[in-house]
C-alpha cells in the first residue's frame, strides 16, 4: 500500500523471462495507463517482481481498485 499511495507504483509478480520493455507495454495495454518507469528484482524464492511507476496523470490507487488489488 505504501508504494501505491506514496510513489504511484504498482507491484506485479511476472515471468522470469519478461524484460522491462515487455512489462511496460503489457501494463499500458491491459490497464490503459501510461507507465513511466519499471524496476525489477528477483526474490530469493526465484520470483520476479516488477515495480511499475505510473505517470502523474494516473492514480495507482484507482487502477489497483479497478483490477481488484484492493
Amino acid at each position: 500500500m505504501k508504494k501505491i499511495e506514496d510513489h504511484n507504483t504498482l507491484v506485479f509478480i511476472v515471468d522470469e523471462k519478461a524484460n522491462k520493455y515487455h512489462i511496460k507495454s503489457a501494463v499500458q495495454s491491459l490497464y490503459n495507463v501510461k507507465a513511466v518507469k519499471v524496476n525489477t528484482l528477483i526474490t530469493p524464492l526465484q520470483q520476479k517482481k516488477a515495480f511499475v511507476r505510473l505517470a502523474s496523470d494516473y492514480d495507482a490507487l484507482d487502477v489497483a481498485n479497478k483490477i481488484g488489488f484492493i
